[in-house]
């Protein structure tokens, strides 16, 4: 069955949505379930409390027990000793806010068992001496208030002290102030591990702390403003000096709310003479708080200097890898600190989610995260990558863009193009495409390409990168590759902006990828967009090659590139976790079928902004095909011609949290032609393909020259299955239309009465006031839209 998230909008508030609710343990949960369950709940359940599930799992058991905690809070100090072996506790709902494990206990409090104070290690509200442990979608929670306290100096309040082997801990959230999360107990001798993934770290004081080896991975890191310290310490690692490893932070991101130059990364911590502290902070966005010249301190006298402190590829306002005070890995050395040599000791345990997995649980995660619409990342302007390695043309620029037939049967660009790529992934640098020496020749032929993982495609303003005419460089028909295909994480396809020249349609002048996809097929007089057009006479789907497809990568940039004529999709991106879009110019007219301006497909964290798109089909398409859709903004774009910012067609795993924003769509391209369909704010799925859409937020969106500014459709194409479209909760907050078409309408339906379209209208103005609805609830505030039908509601909150 599925779950509506509360969809209650106050009129006062433009996106505050409830995030949606996971109605059982995910897939990702269920795949490690053990052989025996044990369950959890404040009534119906085996036990009442988790301490006593924990209790009722035997000592040093060969079988695996799962502990499921259903939705509540639970107050309550949990030991797991070393004996409870191969257990795992998982929330039952999938959604680690649900499930809460807290105490307030510092410190200095007494224990009144003891009669001794706890101290740091004994205020732990979860304590896991247990290895081969997991927690996933839970909360583990410390609430002492250190302002409830004035006098008290042992602050310490630890939410969870990790003291186990081989411990993994997915979707959770880990809150408190002063050390938050502890990993602790190895020895110079042997150390113990932990990996913690997708999750939310929150704390104040050295809040990621200890002696352990302990990899922190595509989290969200947060700082908090306890009133008391106006400053804020990350971690404080108290490695050995024997071991290699302590702390990884890889590929997160931190937010704070405190001053300038207040939060740093790390402390020093000697708590015994054979300490060398040892922290990375690598491949992460670094808010502008970060202290930008001296982001390491000591404790008690300790000294930053003698321990082992580096950085390398980190991002945001906060990154500043020129001073001195922030020592960096190399290209060279930097393959030796990655979560998975910090993991792997002796045993090669590897328990790091690839960027296939990461597609799955990173939207499981964000359709969780507090009800915030949009891309919840902090998401800085791209800057250009170092060059690794130049490849200058050596090809003049056809007029007529098309080389000779030699030139088009093997593309002689290829092979150079590919080389320098393979040879320089890895390298978080560019494979930069320039211009001959002297400047005459700017273009590249080539066949398909690949891009590997942490490298860069640059194409030079001024220079173009042909896509071939040779067919067969694409594989077989059902089976054709794209033109460049990115499978590796951290990756991108950049150029850089030219506003002082312009190009014929006034688009700022910069790199070019053009794909050729009007141009005759070598050998042919028909080009693939022909084949398109053909296909659809027949009614049958066009097969033709994208121009880019990034497949399971994560953190993957496209910035200040135009891309012209492509075959199908511009950019298809699916089953990754973080992308970015800006500055793309994408020049393809809607005549050409099928070439979506950006393709949004199984995946999380995205933002298309300031990008101007003329396409053949939808400007964004976000599509659940085989994950969830979450946390996408598209903000400040410019779509013409297109078939409207499109949720759907497939919506079968769900879309939640996106945002739209601040975007124009005009029905007609820049060559005056209109859209085939013209539409504006567009919602189609049909039954077959459908799932839960909600948390939808559209926010002043300027439409013109339009056959259905609004279209909410939930019978696109015809139905093959039953899985019904629910689109369960939108908000559109601020539209305008005019120019309408003749006889355009605004489309509002549900698909029956089970699954009612869920709509909320504010500010929103049409020109053209003729409606089409069944089967919705709307909710109306300053609109000249009134909606009929069977199975309408409407409600005025005038």
């Amino acid at each position: 069955m599925k779950l509506r998230s509360a969809m209650l909008l106050a009129a006062g508030t433009s996106a505050a949505l409830a995030a949606g609710v996971v109605a059982a343990v995910p897939a990702s949960a269920a795949t490690s379930a053990a052989s025996v369950t044990l369950t959890v709940a404040k009534s119906g359940a085996e036990y009442t409390t988790v301490q006593a599930a924990v209790n009722a799992v035997p000592d040093d058991s060969s079988t695996s027990y799962t502990i499921s905690i259903a939705k509540g809070t639970y107050s309550e100090m949990v030991n797991i000793p070393a004996t409870k072996l191969h257990l795992s506790l998982i929330g039952a709902t999938g959604n680690a806010s649900d499930v809460v494990i807290t105490s307030s206990t510092y410190s200095g409090e007494t224990n009144t068992s003891t009669g001794s104070t706890y101290g740091t290690e004994g205020s732990a509200t979860v304590h896991v001496k247990a290895s081969n442990f997991t927690a996933k979608y839970i909360t583990f929670s410390n609430t002492f208030d250190k302002l409830d306290y004035p006098s008290v100096t042992a602050t310490q309040a630890v939410a969870i002290a990790m003291e186990g082997d081989r411990q993994v801990y997915e979707d959770d959230i880990f809150y408190g102030h002063q050390d938050t999360l502890l990993s602790w107990d190895s020895t110079a001798s042997a150390q113990l591990r932990q990996y913690v993934y997708d999750s939310t770290v929150e704390g104040d004081v050295d809040f990621i702390f200890g002696n352990g080896d302990l990899v922190v991975d595509r989290s969200a890191i947060k700082t908090l403003n306890d009133g008391i310290y106006s400053s804020a310490y990350l971690t404080a690692p108290a490695t050995y000096s024997e071991d290699t490893y302590g702390i990884l932070l890889t590929g997160d991101t931190v937010t704070s709310s405190l001053a300038s130059n207040a939060v740093y990364l790390g402390r020093a911590w000697k708590p015994y003479t054979d300490s060398s502290p040892q922290l990375v902070v690598r491949n992460t966005n670094l808010p502008a708080q970060v202290n930008s010249t001296d982001p390491y301190l000591g404790i008690s006298g300790a000294t930053w200097t003698s321990g082992r402190y580096y950085e390398y590829d980190n991002s945001g306002y906060g990154a500043n890898a020129s001073e001195s005070t922030r020592p960096q890995l190399t290209s060279s050395n930097e393959g030796t600190y990655t979560a998975t040599k910090y993991l792997a000791g002796s045993d090669s345990w590897d328990p790091v989610v690839s960027g296939s997995a990461n597609a799955v649980t990173t939207a499981t995660a964000a359709v969780a995260e507090n009800g915030q619409v949009g891309d919840t990342r902090q998401v800085d302007r791209p800057t250009t990558p170092g060059t690794c390695q130049t490849v200058n043309a050596d090809l003049a620029d056809p007029a007529n863009r098309e080389f000779t037939d030699a030139q088009e049967a093997a593309a002689p660009d290829t092979a150079r193009i590919q080389a320098a790529l393979t040879a320089c992934a890895v390298t978080g640098e560019a494979v930069v495409l320039a211009p001959s020496a002297d400047g005459t020749d700017t273009a590249f032929l080539s066949a398909p390409l690949s891009i590997g993982k942490l490298e860069y495609l640059v194409v030079d303003p001024g220079v173009t990168l042909y896509a071939s005419r040779q067919a067969s460089d694409y594989g077989t028909t059902g089976g054709y590759v794209p033109f460049i295909s990115v499978s590796g994480n951290a990756s991108g396809i950049e150029s850089i902006r030219s506003d002082h020249h312009r190009d014929h349609y006034g688009n700022p002048l910069q790199g070019v990828i053009d794909g050729r996809g009007d141009l005759p097929l070598l050998g042919t007089t028909t080009s693939w967009w022909d084949l398109a057009a053909a296909a659809k006479t027949q009614g049958l789907k066009s097969d033709a090659p994208r121009l880019i497809q990034a497949t399971k990568s994560d953190d993957f940039t496209v910035y200040d590139v135009t891309l012209r004529n492509s075959p199908k999709e511009n950019i298809y991106y699916k089953q990754g976790g973080g992308l970015l879009v800006q500055g793309v110019v994408i020049e393809t007219p809607d005549t050409a079928l099928n070439t979506d301006g950006v393709d949004f497909d199984s995946s999380a964290y995205g933002t298309i902004r300031d990008s101007w798109l003329m396409d053949g089909d939808d400007c964004v398409a976000m599509e659940a095909n085989d994950a969830t859709v979450a946390h996408l903004s598209v903000e400040n774009d410019q779509c013409f011609g297109t078939h409207g910012i499109s949720v759907g067609s497939g919506t079968a795993y769900g879309v939640e949290a996106v945002l739209v924003d601040h975007d124009l769509i005009e029905g007609k391209d820049l060559d005056g032609t209109e859209s085939g369909i013209a539409a504006g704010i567009r919602i189609k799925s049909y039954a077959g393909a459908g799932g839960l859409v909600q948390d939808v937020v559209y926010r002043d969106i300027v439409m013109n020259d339009l056959a259905n500014p609004i279209d909410i459709d939930p019978f696109y194409a015809t139905a093959t299955g039953t899985s019904a479209p629910d689109f369960a909760g939108i908000l559109i907050d601020g539209a305008n239309a005019s120019n309408s078409l003749p006889g355009a309408q605004e489309i509002v339906e549900g698909y029956d009465a089970a699954d009612p379209t869920v709509l909320t209208l504010r500010n929103v103005h049409v020109d053209a006031t003729a409606t089409v609805s069944q089967y919705a609830r709307i909710t109306e505030r300053e609109t000249n839209l009134g909606f009929t039908g069977t199975g309408v509601e409407v409600q005025d909150i005038r």
